[in-house]
């Protein structure tokens, strides 16, 4: 699924480990790139919890299969 900055989707059930996550609706704010010194490049998805004041920065490809559109 391609993300796309500015439309909110919904976090599906995957896990008890980070079940604070599990059914919060977040609005996708884009990608984020750290260029380390080593030359390795870090892309960071970026995401606004809906109620809450802290900003996801969610490194991992596998978050964006429970990720569920609702625009």
């Amino acid at each position: 699924m391609n993300l796309i900055p500015g439309n909110l989707y919904k976090f599906q059930y995957f896990d008890r480990q980070n079940e604070n996550l599990n059914d919060k609706l977040v609005l996708y704010l884009g990608e984020d790139h750290i260029h380390r010194k080593d030359g390795q490049v870090i892309e960071y998805n970026l995401m606004q919890v809906i109620g809450e004041d802290r900003i996801l920065k969610c490194r991992h490809e596998h978050l964006r299969r429970y990720l569920k559109d609702i625009d």
